[in-house]
């Protein structure tokens, strides 16, 4: 098993943390208290959603792990391609820059590994018929 590291990128941190923390505000300007009801629920969500992406090999396939919304396993042997991107699609990718996509029999899929490199050169010890 080789567990590849996830980059999350500090654009995403911002786009995600300005909304959220934008109601704290309210609470020291009004002393309002209420905010803080829904503020700390959704960073808590957030931040599972975030730190439960994982990428892992685990003999031929690679195991994409979203977080609460499952795992695709991808056999190795079926990637086609992969390609940096920087699409801003939803996706198992928690950095918008730093994004590659994954070509493979029957789809694709976008994520973000923190060293492409080291992806790179792990997925062709697999599969070296894999373009990049």
């Amino acid at each position: 098993m080789k567990n590849i590291p996830v980059k999350i990128g500090w654009e995403t941190i911002i786009l995600i943390a300005v909304p959220l923390l934008f109601p704290l505000y309210f609470v020291f300007t009004d002393k309002d208290y209420i905010p803080l009801t829904i503020l700390i629920p959704a960073i808590i969500f957030v931040s599972i959603l975030i730190m439960g992406i994982s990428y892992r090999i685990i003999g031929n396939e690679l195991i994409i792990r979203n977080s609460i919304f499952g795992s695709t396993r991808i056999p190795i042997s079926d990637i086609r391609s992969v390609k940096k991107t920087k699409n801003p699609i939803s996706s198992p990718a928690p950095s918008i820059f730093g994004r590659i996509e994954i070509i493979y029999k029957n789809g694709s899929i976008i994520i973000s590994p923190k060293d492409f490199d080291m992806f790179k050169n792990e997925l062709l010890k697999i599969n070296p018929n894999i373009t990049f």
